[in-house]
């Protein structure tokens, strides 16, 4: 069922339309980039198997079947992996109650309009699908995995997906001028990330996030972004806690009239090849999850 929006919220109601068909075009351009690299890689794999001596294809295609094994071994690792993290105690980060930007309870800044909260939030994958959208966000559950196919040899056998979260927040400054955006968002999760690339393969794996903000005050300002993870290997195996949480500063000129700022956090994994996996995970257990990010405009 469709968000219902506010009296008021005209604005806001085309802006969360425009951002959806924006994240769908990204979507459709990523993916067409992926399945052309596919075809050109089957492509060259069979100009090579042609041309090879029979032996040498069956030895091949022998080792091409051994595949699912390696998928089947890494499914296993992987749920074994997952479960002793969702079961680790969480060591705690410096968080608090209270806004991340209030010392003594008093804000930083005499002149600063204050902190915000997001007013409105969306959840969605990067094909446009909605997982939630509603006012007021409270603390956000989500998870993204792929698993590789194949050899991933020539770029083939590769999956890619990615989850986005999107809180926009609303305000009027007092004055014209310039302002600055202190963003701060609560991270609580984990990741896997794994892949065994041998002289045979083209194995790979991928877990990244990143958070960026971008102002909106009659028309689009520039765009900030910041990597916060990435984890990238042929050859690597490596789980862990990606837990605290994580703050930039984007600022803007703006006028003494309704202003908007997006923040979005975007989580990408990608996989090549059987036993290639990645996942990352704000869902499982009780302590994992997305907190409520707080905006601190001066």
């Amino acid at each position: 069922m469709a968000t219902v929006f506010k009296p008021g919220d005209e604005q806001l109601q085309q802006l969360v339309a425009a951002r959806r068909d924006e994240v769908v075009r990204l979507q459709q351009s990523e993916a067409l980039q992926l399945q052309d690299i596919a075809t050109k890689g089957e492509a060259r794999v069979k100009e090579i198997h042609d041309g090879l001596p029979a032996e040498l294809v069956a030895f091949m295609d022998q080792q091409s079947k051994a595949q699912d094994d390696a998928s089947t071994e890494a499914r296993r690792e992987v749920e074994e992996i997952k479960n002793q993290l969702i079961a680790a105690p969480v060591a705690a980060e410096g968080e608090t109650a209270v806004h991340p930007g209030l010392a003594g309870n008093q804000l930083l800044a005499a002149s600063a309009l204050g902190w915000f909260s997001p007013y409105y939030g969306v959840l969605h994958w990067s094909d446009g699908t909605v997982v939630w959208e509603g006012y007021n966000p409270g603390d956000i559950d989500l998870w993204d995995w792929a698993e590789g196919a194949g050899t991933g040899n020539g770029g083939t056998g590769a999956a890619s997906r990615t989850l986005i979260m999107d809180w926009w927040f609303t305000y009027i400054p007092s004055s014209s001028g310039y302002y600055n955006h202190y963003v701060s968002v609560p991270y609580h999760g984990f990741y896997i990330v794994r892949a065994f690339d041998d002289w045979f393969t083209s194995k790979e794996a991928q877990a990244r996030i990143d958070l960026s903000a971008v102002g909106y005050q009659y028309g689009y300002k520039a765009t900030s972004s910041v990597n916060l993870f990435n984890m990238r290997g042929t050859y690597i195996n490596t789980s862990g806690r990606f837990d605290g949480s994580r703050t930039m500063i984007y600022t803007d000129m703006l006028a003494a009239d309704r202003a908007y700022l997006r923040v979005s956090s975007s989580f990408n994994v990608y996989a090549r090849g059987s036993g290639s996996y990645a996942q990352l995970n704000f869902n499982d257990g009780a302590a994992n999850y997305i907190g409520v990010p707080w905006v601190y405009v001066y």
